[in-house]
């Protein structure tokens, strides 16, 4: 037996990990602001947070082009 999601399930799993990936990144932000905040930030870590963040916009920029191709056949 073969399960096929439909269009709308898909949509909604892919907003699912949006969000997630929003909130993640959000923290990696706030990560970020944290560590800049110290007395001597430690480059190795801001240099980490700042490449998570650029990671996820790239990943939340290929979901959102998924989305985009799934409305557009909706």
């Amino acid at each position: 037996m073969t399960t096929q999601l439909t269009t709308q399930e898909k949509i909604d799993i892919i907003n699912s990990h949006i969000k997630n990936i929003a909130i993640n990144q959000y923290n990696v932000q706030l990560n970020l602001v944290e560590e800049n905040a110290k007395t001597l930030p430690d480059a190795s870590n801001v240099s980490s947070y700042n490449s998570q963040i650029t990671q996820m916009s790239n990943q939340l920029a290929a979901l959102q082009a998924e989305l985009s191709s799934l409305s557009s056949t909706n």
